[in-house]
């Protein structure tokens, strides 16, 4: 029997990163989480020592404080047609000019946890059953902000936007997006609360 043929893995230097550090944290009392302290680190520098490896540059989605998220990488701000409440879309669509890359990986400011084959394994799946973006799903729950998709489907961005929708999960759904299983729910903690802070705590390993 003749073997199948399996893709070529994605290399990082066709990927740029975005990490999403619009969220109001309400439940940690209003601060930035991106910048919420753990193993007194900010949260971002565990999402960076995830991605940094994965891709060839970082682009990071903020509209505030962002002064010290340029520390980090190059910051883009939501258009200035969007009022700002638009969610994480809106990050996407504020990306959008600055990707020189084929593909953009996708994930939260506030998820300390991310493995270290986030995008081999979004990349594996999305080949596997075909399609142009691929979102992970653990813990028998869609994390939808946690994407991997080929640069041209960002067109579809402005358009769903400017038709009065922002929910994430809608438009992936109306683009053929794929759900990679990933086995460890663990992967996908995001830290929202006090009391995930404290299971990150428990549960993350301190950067160096």
């Amino acid at each position: 029997m003749t073997a199948i043929p399996q893709p070529a893995p994605l290399r990082p230097q066709d990927v740029t990163a975005l990490i999403l550090a619009g969220g109001q944290g309400r439940r940690l009392g209003g601060v930035d989480k991106g910048l919420v302290r753990l193993h007194a680190r900010p949260l971002i520098e565990y999402v960076l020592r995830a991605l940094r490896p994965q891709a060839a540059s970082v682009l990071i989605s903020a509209n505030q404080n962002q002064e010290q998220y340029r520390k980090y990488g190059q910051v883009v701000q939501d258009p200035a047609e969007f009022d700002g409440s638009q969610g994480p879309l809106a990050g996407l669509l504020a990306a959008a000019p600055h990707i020189n890359t084929p593909w953009l990986v996708v994930a939260g400011c506030d998820m300390p946890a991310l493995p270290d084959d986030y995008v081999a394994q979004l990349y594996a799946g999305l080949m596997a059953q075909g399609g142009q973006i691929a979102f992970a799903h653990a813990g028998a729950r869609d994390h939808s902000i946690c994407l991997l998709l080929h640069a041209s489907m960002l067109a579809t961005v402005r358009e769903y936007l400017q038709g009065g929708r922002r929910a994430v999960l809608p438009w992936l759904e109306s683009q053929h997006a794929v759900r990679v299983v990933f086995d460890h729910a663990q992967a996908f903690l995001n830290v929202n609360t006090p009391e995930e802070l404290a299971l990150a705590q428990a549960s993350v390993t301190a950067i160096d």
